[in-house]
């Protein structure tokens, strides 16, 4: 008869290698992440119902291997599910938890809440189903948060939170507490009426999660400062006064004592709760101190850990139909994965909406969808929105459904306000003085202010001018040596800088606000509105080219004839590429911009920023007026080989266009340096302008 210190750790070696065993079996023919949580979910509870019936026979080597495999099986799902994996060094990410994990983790939570209310059914003792009923209560919200936070990712970035944003969330905690609180209170009523020896185990099941939601709901109105939060004192109080009454003069007043271990119970389900939406939350600020956070632990990662080298596998490929909402099949959509460098693979939908895309790495992608007229999508159907490529293997049916994308509707009740004039002139620069007003534009509840409108000298006449609507990357009357120029030479420039912070939508509303109001007249009276160039600087012709599509068909369309780009971005996912491999040097003086490309994270699993902020894969045929190009050789915030991406995907579209490249230059146009380069770019614009203003 052997040991049973020896059966123990024979079944615990058992359990680990089989284990062992079932991971290296997934990563080497399945592989696919957003099946790996759910799978290992169900792989662990089997394991410990057979534990289950294994004890029942006394085989301890058995039930301990099948306790160590389940076990291990859920605590690997879980991670999964909270995508832990993207904090573990590499090599054991790709075996372990893949950092797309997540996408299944609704699944997985979902069948550990399953399996945890069917084992408290089937519990004896209060105490075990009340201990598996919080745990299946825990697994099912888990279970709700993460299928809704995954689903928010398509849209991502959101707005800022707010205390408007958070308060839905915040009352649904108050409520909560309140209608658990008031369940405590008749079930100790009942159990007082009944003369019952004991509270039952659901009685305690409500005082936690009572407390739970009340705590949770203080410490969220704690941080936003919101007064709401106080309404979760009474609760407290009340849950702590009902667990006194259900007790008190009983026989069974000693049992309160063990409540204070239940105390416990409360914390760990709190810090559980903070570690739930700390790694899968979709709230701006979170995913953006996340993804830092997950930069600087791979970074880590990579320097004490050393490099394993692969062997080469053969691509696969994936392929499948692209759709609007109503079924139709789109042509022309593109479809974009890319690589955690940021390597881009992509492909254009043919005539009935199919499409495939070749020599794909072996791995797990978010691939993404887009068209004109249209919102960007992920993968459709019940496979989720994780593909996986096998070498030499096409991925077939990853297909995406594309809504259609709402025009925006000015109202009339848009009320415009205008500064009085006055004049400005850029120092030492002769024939540079103009009109110069700011305006404020209140448009439902929100205000659109920091604005300028740079009008030529009186002495030019009346007009009416074209109109240029340049959109800043900075403050704009730190722009002036831009607009003022510009205005100078017979053009109405009006200037603005999206101030809406990463809310991207809400800046892209403001933006075509402000262009259906000068395409109206009604910002300017000496403009044309039927000749308007829209142009960008930096980052923010990224907005230039989400707006130019954005009115592409419109009227107002008919009245953009023309585009200039200064310094602009092209690509993103090119960019990051770039930035990773060391080809980008971004200048220690503008370190928030490195800053924002880690905290957007990775190409592979955050794409939608990047796919956002890559004109290259959203452009089509006649979506852009003639555009103009312009790069600055030595630019040390974005390099000039994006001008380059822009000028070869414009001709193959056919869109007119001229690149303009200046050796000499740090950056793009601004008079104010009186440099001869910069009056050379300010005449070519000027004429490149006055060719497509001319043109009908």
């Amino acid at each position: 008869m052997h040991h049973p210190l020896i059966l123990r750790l024979t079944g615990s070696l058992l359990g680990v290698g089989l284990l062992l065993a079932g991971l290296v079996v997934w990563h080497l023919t399945i592989d696919a992440a957003g099946f790996f949580g759910p799978s290992w979910a169900i792989a662990g509870t089997l394991a410990l119902w057979m534990a289950g019936r294994l004890h029942r026979r006394k085989a301890t080597t058995l039930v301990t291997a099948a306790r160590v495999l389940g076990g291990g099986a859920v605590i690997i799902a879980c991670c999964a599910a909270l995508s832990l994996g993207a904090f573990l060094p590499p090599i054991m990410e790709i075996w372990v938890s893949p950092v797309l994990g997540r996408f299944g983790g609704a699944a997985a939570f979902g069948w550990l809440a399953l399996a945890a209310s069917i084992t408290a059914y089937d519990q004896v003792t209060a105490t075990e189903r009340w201990r598996y009923a919080h745990i299946a209560t825990l697994f099912g919200l888990a279970a709700s948060w993460v299928w809704g936070q995954t689903g928010r990712q398509i849209s991502f970035p959101p707005p800022p939170t707010t205390v408007q944003t958070i308060t839905p969330a915040l009352n649904f905690l108050l409520l909560s507490s309140w209608l658990l609180t008031l369940l405590i209170f008749i079930l100790t009523y009942r159990a007082r009426r009944t003369a019952q020896q004991a509270p039952p185990w659901y009685h305690r099941w409500c005082l936690h999660w009572a407390s739970i939601s009340a705590l949770l709901g203080l410490s969220v109105g704690i941080i936003l400062r919101s007064p709401v939060a106080f309404w979760s004192i009474p609760p407290l109080l009340l849950t702590v006064a009902s667990t006194a009454a259900a007790f008190w003069g009983s026989p069974h007043w000693p049992l309160l004592k063990r409540w204070g271990a239940n105390i416990g119970w409360v914390g760990l389900t709190l810090l559980a709760c903070g570690l739930l939406y700390c790694t899968t939350t979709e709230d701006l600020e979170i995913v953006l101190a996340r993804n830092t956070v997950e930069y600087r632990v791979r970074a880590f990662w990579q320097a004490t850990l050393p490099t394993l080298a692969t062997a080469p596998t053969s691509p696969g490929s994936i392929s499948g139909l692209v759709t609007a909402a109503d079924g139709t099949p789109l042509r022309d959509a593109q479809v974009v994965i890319a690589t955690p460098t940021g390597a881009v693979f992509s492909a254009s939908s043919d005539q009935g909406g199919r499409y495939q895309i070749t020599d794909i790495p072996a791995g797990n992608y978010l691939p993404l969808a887009t068209s004109h007229g249209y919102h960007d999508a992920g993968r459709s159907g019940l496979a989720g929105r994780v593909a996986t490529v096998r070498p030499g293997q096409t991925a077939t049916q990853v297909d995406f459904t594309l809504p259609p994308q709402a025009s925006l509707q000015i109202p009339e009740t848009a009320e415009l306000q205008l500064d009085s004039p006055t004049i400005t002139a850029i120092a030492g620069l002769s024939n540079s003085a103009t009109i110069r007003r700011s305006f404020t534009v209140q448009d439902q509840g929100t205000t659109i202010s920091g604005g300028l409108i740079h009008e030529p000298a009186p002495e030019q006449g009346t007009g009416p001018f074209p109109i240029i609507f340049i959109v800043y990357p900075g403050p704009t009357h730190q722009w002036e040596g831009v607009s003022a120029p510009l205005a100078a030479q017979g053009f109405v420039v009006i200037s603005y800088f999206p101030q809406r912070q990463l809310d991207f939508n809400g800046d892209l509303h403001d933006l075509e606000l402000l262009l259906q109001l000068i395409a109206t007249g009604r910002l300017t009276t000496r403009g044309n509105p039927t000749q308007i160039a829209l142009a960008g600087g930096s980052a923010s012709t990224v907005y230039t080219y989400l707006l130019a599509q954005q009115i592409a068909g419109t009227p107002t369309a008919r009245n953009v004839r023309a585009m200039v780009q200064y310094g602009g971005l092209f690509d993103l996912y090119h960019f990051r590429q770039r930035w990773t491999q060391g080809a980008v040097t971004i200048d220690p003086g503008i370190s928030e911009l490195e800053y924002l490309l880690i905290a957007f994270g990775r190409p592979d699993t955050r794409p939608e920023i990047y796919l956002r902020f890559s004109p290259h894969y959203r452009l089509q045929h006649a979506s852009l007026p003639p555009t103009l190009l312009v790069h600055a050789e030595r630019d040390i915030i974005v390099p000039p080989d994006q001008s380059r991406l822009a000028a070869m995907q414009l001709a193959q579209l056919n869109i007119p266009h001229q690149l303009l490249l200046y050796p000499e230059l740090e950056h793009y146009l601004d008079i104010s340096k009186h440099d001869p380069a910069q009056f050379a770019m300010l005449d070519q614009t000027v004429a490149f302008l006055h060719q497509w203003f001319n043109t009908r």
